[in-house]
């Protein structure tokens, strides 16, 4: 099986840090930074004066930025000036709606049919195939934003005989761990659609040990590392103010089931054993 493929897209900032520019295309550059709105909705023209500079100069600054010219550099400067004109900050000094359950109500059944809807089935039997291969060691990697449900997605892989390593803590903790990646391990990153820079920095350390990256994510395209890999978008929209985890959930869900499907016979065992073991020591009761 292949899997459906999605660009490792850097950000501009990431690009502006990797490149080495002339004092000349780095005036245009950093207009970037202080001013992305004149980049993002002006000409070449209309940006070289508020570069003070030249028109091929600021075409320049879009080739060395690793852009095909201008436009794609304005596409991109788009993109994340819309990605950041929706974050919890911006949101919350928004109005609150009308009516708060009926909002959230449709927000979220249109998360979970967008999540479903938007799953491609080669990607996810590929995702469940690598999770379930009892070789190949398991890294967990969410977001801040996200452990939550990792911690409870990693509790359930334990629970199904699937060992898994959670990654959370400070990037010297993880990082260490991560020194134990073993070439054809999965390393499974979740994300919301804004990327902590740390998190890029663990999930490539990853790859480069030879990680094959499964990416869960509510952007796409994505600034994780990808290649060879596969990735699993959800929905995230959010009614006031942060980003909704439901379609995170529901794909969370969906793995487990269908590993729990695949390995059926021996997971049932193993529930039975563990629910024997939970009543004899009183740990759970109904």
């Amino acid at each position: 099986m292949t899997s459906a493929r999605v660009p490792h897209v850097p950000s501009i900032s990431s690009r502006l840090a990797q490149s080495s520019l002339t004092p000349a295309l780095r005036q245009v550059a950093e207009l970037l930074l202080v001013d992305p709105e004149a980049v993002a909705f002006g000409t070449v023209a209309s940006v070289a004066e508020r570069a003070g500079t030249s028109t091929p100069t600021v075409v320049r600054t879009a080739t060395a930025l690793g852009y095909d010219g201008f436009a794609h550099l304005r596409e991109a400067a788009r993109a994340e000036l819309s990605m950041r004109l929706s974050t919890d900050a911006v949101r919350v000094r928004s109005a609150a709606p009308a009516s708060d359950l009926d909002a959230l109500r449709d927000a979220e059944c249109s998360n979970v049919t967008a999540t479903l809807d938007g799953l491609d089935r080669v990607a996810l039997g590929r995702a469940i195939h690598l999770l379930d291969n009892a070789e190949r060691q398991l890294w967990v990697l969410p977001s801040t934003q996200t452990e939550g449900v990792a911690e409870r997605l990693v509790d359930q892989f334990h629970l199904l005989g699937r060992r898994a390593v959670l990654l959370v803590g400070s990037e010297f903790r993880i990082s260490t761990s991560l020194a134990a990646v073993r070439r054809g391990d999965v390393v499974m990153t979740i994300d919301i659609p804004r990327h902590e820079p740390a998190m890029l920095r663990m999930q490539a350390l990853a790859v480069h040990a030879g990680a094959v990256p499964v990416v869960v994510t509510g952007s796409v395209p994505t600034a994780l590392a990808t290649d060879g890999g596969v990735v699993l978008p959800f929905a995230s929209t959010s009614v006031w103010p942060f980003d909704s985890l439901v379609g995170l959930t529901v794909v969370a869900n969906l793995l487990i089931n269908s590993l729990s499907e695949r390995r059926q016979p021996e997971v049932a065992k193993r529930l039975a054993d563990l629910e024997s073991a939970w009543t004899r020591s009183g740990a759970l009761r109904s």
